[in-house]
């Protein structure tokens, strides 16, 4: 029977209070952080026969057999003259598609430096998407500048070297809209020092150096090339990536076969990678020549499976790649909100006046992690379903909130400020305090600046910043992306991800430690992405019957505080009450320095990947 959907759209942050994780790595990393700043993801639209659709390992297993052959004949018949010194310099340039779309583009650099006795390498990820009805452009560069290559060993590293990776300093730099967060590592004797910056203030802090030996990105790369000369099916390299904080991770290459790849002028015979990063639930694959001097080096292409459409870099001229960013009207770019929502078998009813309810969450396809993993904090409570590790039922229950850990009542990031929650800023903190006049007036001295909130008070302060905040905020939109505390104080404008860092900019700004929080949240009106537009509200049929759309979850951010040893979770995009139970939380994070994005990093492997099933709701008693 043939549908005609009436579009029935509200503000983008009340009733439906549509979420959008922005989410949020050099060449391989750039994607990965792609999907986790744009996508807010959740359920696609593939058939589950597909899905479900599995090669049988027996059958792959013969299927890779000759090619690994073959790969290591191709590798041991080339001529080695020592150890390969790539190029002094060098510039390549990537068109970027998503599901065959052109969006953008990706250039790497590599510039040696002998007076500084430096090589330093730059790679950047431009690129542009819809996020409902609004375009996003976004940018992620990253630097690393490391000591010299040794031409006779060019993996070579003194002891001390060694803990450093070779490297000098690294960088992380965001750009989203008008935004921008940099950060900093340097690499000095036994310290290292991190320095952000988010356009407004500049914060320094220091980690303890890593204990273990480790590769910067030039000669993690070397170390990859020179394993995959020898013949390796399976390449592991310690290594450390900016945006995932000053931590050693294991970068992992796993051969899976040969094909024919364009190298920008030709197609040639390629060695294929699929290649994970330790804790980061998202693979990736590379393609390198077989044959030639710059064999298992030269990156020919890039991938990665998402929700939205497939991701590819594909080697190409600087025209091409710099034409794909360009704005083009009639370009349909891949939408990122709509088209991700995560389904749930029936609607919650009357959901906003609900105090209680119990989820059965659930891995859907074949895509997501065989175990399902979701915290125990604030309002929800986590269970395990005997004999489905990818079950889980989940309960938030707004008159029971989670205690804080012992760690976590005296982790200081959950007060101090970083780049994104600065809640240092001078703006940000007469925001802040823009609350004490209503409490003045009710008889409430709340103390001054720096002072702490009696604790009496706290409960009641969360509450009026929480509300604060949503005021503040009066352009709701999904065209801002991931702006810091400072900035949204002054423009007062963004979606949830702003809301979320805002709010817990204030609190801490008043004593009360915070930490922003990311999971789904329950879209009441439904939606869904056709042809880039959101369709939701009352669906009609050819003979004018109607019925409701059906509900969904969406991907969101909002805020913990902690008072009085206990979590509470407030989301200040609500217009109705401060939190409800249609919220699932994946994760949390202090946003600290040292921390970036690598706590947002779990929900990955979740994006696209779940399904509901409402089990039990409860409302107070009329």
């Amino acid at each position: 029977m043939k549908r005609i959907v009436i579009i029935r759209r509200e503000g983008l942050f009340d009733q439906t209070d549509l979420g959008s994780f922005p989410a949020m790595l050099p060449l391989l990393p750039s994607a990965a952080l792609l999907l986790l700043l744009l996508s807010t993801a959740a359920a696609d639209e593939f058939d589950d026969a597909v899905a479900e659709a599995e090669l049988d390992p027996t059958a792959q297993a013969s299927d890779l057999a000759p090619q690994l052959a073959r790969f290591r004949q191709l590798m041991a018949s080339q001529p080695s003259d020592g150890p390969f010194l790539p190029p002094a310099t060098a510039s390549e340039w990537y068109t970027v598609t998503i599901a065959e779309v052109s969006v953008g583009y990706m250039h790497t650099t590599v510039e040696t430096d002998p007076a500084a006795s430096r090589i330093s390498n730059m790679e950047v990820m431009d690129v542009q998407v819809s996020r409902g009805t609004d375009t996003s452009r976004m940018a992620f560069e990253t630097v690393f500048h490391e000591s010299s290559l040794d031409p006779s060993d060019p993996l070579a590293l003194a002891d001390d070297e060694a803990r450093r990776g070779g490297v000098q300093v690294m960088a992380y730099d965001q750009r989203f809209a008008n935004s921008e967060v940099k950060m900093n590592v340097s690499f000095v004797g036994d310290s290292v020092s991190l320095t952000s910056n988010n356009g407004e203030q500049e914060h320094v802090s220091a980690v303890d150096l890593p204990s273990e030996p480790w590769l910067g990105r030039m000669r993690a790369r070397l170390e990859f090339t020179r394993q995959c000369r020898e013949g390796k099916q399976e390449i592991i390299v310690k290594t450390m990536r900016p945006e995932l904080g000053p931590k050693v991770v294991n970068l992992s290459s796993t051969f899976t076969g040969i094909g024919s790849i364009f190298d920008g002028e030709q197609f040639v015979e390629s060695s294929l990678w699929t290649v994970r990063i330790h804790d980061v639930p998202v693979n990736m694959s590379e393609a390198y020549p077989l044959e030639g001097p710059l064999r298992c080096y030269r990156m020919l292409q890039l991938g990665l499976d998402m929700p939205f459409g497939y991701l590819l870099a594909s080697l190409s001229t600087k025209e091409q790649a710099l034409l794909a960013a360009e704005d083009d009207p009639n370009r349909k770019l891949p939408e990122l909100v709509y088209t991700m929502f995560v389904p749930i078998s029936r609607k919650i009813p009357r959901m906003s006046e609900a105090y209680f309810v119990r989820l059965l969450v659930k891995v859907r396809g074949s895509k997501g992690p065989l175990e399902l993993k979701l915290p125990t904090a604030g309002f929800q409570r986590v269970s395990k379903v005997r004999g489905h590790a990818s079950h889980l039922k989940v309960t938030i229950d707004l008159q029971n909130p989670q205690k804080a850990t012992a760690e976590e009542l005296v982790d200081k990031d959950y007060s101090s400020p970083s780049a994104m929650v600065d809640n240092s800023d001078s703006v940000v903190v007469d925001l802040a305090h823009q609350i004490d006049s209503s409490f003045a007036r009710a008889g409430y001295r709340l103390g001054g600046r720096g002072e702490p909130i009696q604790p009496a008070y706290q409960m009641e302060v969360a509450h009026a910043l929480r509300d604060l905040v949503h005021s503040h905020i009066t352009s709701k939109h999904l065209s801002t992306a991931y702006a810091s505390a400072s900035e949204t104080a002054r423009t007062g404008s963004g979606d949830c991800t702003e809301h979320a860092v805002l709010l817990a900019a204030v609190l801490k700004a008043r004593q009360i430690p915070a930490r922003v929080c990311h999971g789904l949240v329950y879209v009441e009106e439904g939606g869904s992405a056709i042809d880039g537009v959101a369709h939701g509200g009352v669906e009609v049929d050819a003979n004018g019957g109607t019925e409701e759309a059906g509900s969904h979850f969406g991907w969101h951010m909002w805020t913990q505080a902690l008072v009085g040893g206990k979590w509470y979770d407030f989301d200040a995009t609500l217009h109705y009450r401060h939190y409800s139970v249609g919220h699932v939380l994946v994760g949390t994070s202090s946003m600290s320095d040292k921390e970036a994005h690598n706590n947002h990093m779990q929900m990955a492997a979740l994006i696209g990947n779940l399904e509901m099933d409402l089990l039990e709701v409860r409302h107070p008693e009329r």
